[in-house]
């Protein structure tokens, strides 16, 4: 923002100014995104892919997040080119996050686990599958489809002969890459080494069968943030029963890395896809003018709320529901009405995609027209009315 706008990060959190500072960051951070949706779409990325659980992994593209501020796509070309051809980079301006295209499925799996929480920069690299419908077109010629607002390039001219090299060396894995794997193929690794990472694993494992995927089980370093220490457990999954068989009579208490590892089945499904719990937006059709908004922070006043909202439309009301009176704290929601049905549109349209307040996002939906708490608490006990804890009750 301060970059953007030619001005100081003091004075961008400056506290003394009539806008808060929070909703001052939060319409800033609602531009950003509002641009880079549009970047994104010109590249071609299908957007409506990241708004669902995707049914389907792709197993070319790749997500690579949690970049360093000001990283190019330029760097991005050269750090993964190295393990195989490349399609298209698309990487946001304002963005931390790229999208890699690789155009072939082995040599994408090959810079995917190589890469996976390596240090790049000064920051771990998160590696994620991307949905398979990412993109609207299939890639031209390599390397004609990089996007960035800056058209950084890189030398394309440098050869692919190490990424083949390294290729090599996964050929194991590789040749069935496009079969999924039986069922009951996954097995639970107890007792590894903490220094063992999931290519000692596969090469450990290599003579059993090929084998679909490989976990190790980590954490966060709690002396360093941004390093991740093993758990001392993991996962693999081969693509046949019979491999699965053999790993445990001939592996069963054999050592890896100074270990006696142990073996057992596992129901898990062994995947490299991130799930998170994230609070997804509702962005179903409009009933009308007023907003719910949920996940409002708690320290956040009704004014800095209406700040927020105001800048989109003149507003109607705006409801902030108390907890019990004396506690003096909101519920965590509210109710937005607009005048206008535009100015709703406008606003519903910019704040449900990524717009944090306090540092949570804010999760918008439209609101019956004559909707109130209880109608609201009733809806809420409807949606988990078929949950397990529900249906054990039946019981």
């Amino acid at each position: 923002m301060a970059e953007r706008y030619n001005t100081t990060k003091e004075k961008v959190l400056d506290s003394n100014g009539k806008q808060s500072v929070a909703v001052r960051l939060a319409l800033g951070e609602t531009q950003f995104v509002s641009q880079m949706r549009e970047f994104l779409e010109e590249s071609g990325v299908h957007l409506s892919a990241f708004n669902q659980v995707p049914k389907q992994r792709s197993k070319t593209v790749i997500l690579a997040k949690n970049l360093p501020a000001k990283t190019s796509v330029a760097e991005m070309r050269q750090l993964f080119m190295k393990y195989g051809e490349l399609g298209r980079v698309v990487m946001p301006p304002t963005g931390i996050t790229a999208i890699i295209e690789f155009l072939e499925p082995s040599e994408a799996k090959t810079a995917f686990t190589k890469l996976a929480y390596t240090k790049f920069k000064h920051l771990p690299l998160y590696l994620e599958w991307a949905p398979s419908d990412t993109f609207l077109s299939p890639p031209s010629k390599p390397g004609t489809e990089d996007k960035t607002l800056e058209h950084s390039k890189s030398n394309d001219s440098c050869s692919n002969e190490n990424a083949l090299a390294d290729t090599g060396k996964n050929s194991d894995d590789s040749s069935d890459e496009d079969e999924p794997p039986e069922p009951d193929t996954t097995l639970f690794i107890k007792n590894l080494n903490f220094s063992t990472e999931q290519e000692d694993i596969r090469e450990h494992f290599k003579k059993c069968g090929p084998i679909h995927e490989v976990s190790v089980a980590k954490k966060k370093d709690p002396g360093d943030p941004q390093r991740l220490i093993s758990l001392g457990y993991g996962f693999i999954q081969f693509k046949k029963r019979a491999s699965t068989e053999k790993a445990l009579k001939t592996l069963q208490q054999s050592v890896l890395n100074e270990h006696a590892i142990e073996l057992k089945r596992s129901n898990r499904t062994v995947k490299t896809d991130v799930h998170t719990t994230r609070k997804r937006t509702k962005v179903g059709k409009q009933t009308g003018t007023k907003i719910l908004v949920r996940n409002v922070p708690f320290q956040a006043t009704k004014k800095e709320v209406m700040d927020l909202f105001k800048t989109f439309g003149e507003l109607k009301a705006l409801r902030l529901p108390k907890k019990m009176v004396g506690t003096g704290s909101h519920r965590g929601f509210a109710f937005v009405d607009y005048y206008t049905k535009h100015d709703a549109k406008q606003a519903f349209k910019a704040l449900c995609q990524s717009t944090h307040l306090y540092g949570r996002r804010l999760v918008l939906e439209w609101a019956a027209a004559e909707e109130n708490v209880e109608e609201l608490r009733k809806r809420t006990a409807e949606n988990f009315s078929e949950g397990p804890l529900h249906k054990t009750l039946k019981k």
